[in-house]
């Protein structure tokens, strides 16, 4: 009798599970979600015909809910199903989740990858699914060095003058004239030279010389990685006890990802 009541109530459990799933699929959100790549393995198959490549090894986060039931995360790169066994069960409330996976396809060795992440069900439905942009591990993605095109921005001609809080050599990247604004001195009636930000993107470094400046010029500006720009600065000293500020403002085409910047400074 118990095995009959037992058995009942597993039934009756499944369709409640069943019905809430079907009634609530609507609701499934995939929010915060990332896939970043935190390691790379060269991978070498060691005959004339394979050239060796590098494995990466993705960690992916975020949080899911919306719904009652069985779930599971599956991600797919070019159609093919990369990871597809990060089981959850979900009682309506949102929850995090979070698991690596490392495919071993030698196309997936490329600056950028799009990976699709779907929320799908035990019978394979997908509830939801979204494209997450990942870019390489940055230890690996070392180029040769070009030049990244430039236009000087000056204060010349205006009463403006730069200002900052750090007097220590130092980048700062700006992308709205409010935040241009926060680093510019003016009268109350004086208007610093605005930007079109829809375009570009402004590099401003800047520091201090303790032995004054007979001469200073930006010497180059290269990108020297997939997310790394250089940016070399020369300063010709006048050997005197004049400690003089200097400061260069470069406009560069509106980026579309964060960059580093290296700034080297050659004192001469």
């Amino acid at each position: 009798m118990k095995r009959l009541i037992y058995c009942l109530m597993a039934i009756m459990g499944c369709v409640a599970c069943d019905v809430d799933l079907e009634v609530n699929t609507k609701n499934v959100k995939l929010t915060e979600l990332t896939i970043e790549c935190i390691n790379e393995i060269t991978i070498s198959n060691n005959t004339s015909a394979n050239k060796p490549f590098t494995k990466h090894i993705y960690l992916c986060k975020g949080l899911v809910g919306g719904f009652t039931g069985d779930c599971y995360i599956v991600v797919m790169h070019n159609n093919f199903i990369v990871h597809n066994n990060h089981h959850l069960t979900i009682a309506g409330e949102t929850i995090p989740f979070e698991f690596t996976f490392a495919p071993e396809w030698a196309y997936l060795d490329q600056p950028n990858n799009n990976f699709i992440v779907m929320v799908c069900n035990n019978e394979g439905d997908t509830l939801c699914k979204t494209t997450v942009v990942v870019t390489k591990h940055h230890e690996n993605t070392t180029t040769e060095p070009s030049d990244v095109p430039y236009m000087e921005y000056t204060l010349s001609g205006t009463s403006c003058e730069w200002s900052f809080a750090k007097e220590d050599s130092d980048v700062i990247i700006v992308n709205s004239n409010e935040e241009l604004q926060r680093y510019i001195v003016s009268e109350p009636d004086e208007l610093f030279p605005s930007v079109d930000f829809t375009k570009y993107t402004m590099i401003i470094a800047h520091g201090y010389c303790l032995n004054g400046i007979a001469y200073k010029s930006i010497e180059s500006l290269k990108r020297v990685s997939d997310i790394e720009l250089e940016l070399k600065i020369l300063l010709s000293t006048d050997l005197t006890d004049v400690v003089e500020p200097w400061t260069f403002a470069l406009l560069v085409d509106k980026w579309d990802q964060l960059y580093t910047v290296t700034l080297n400074v050659d004192f001469r």
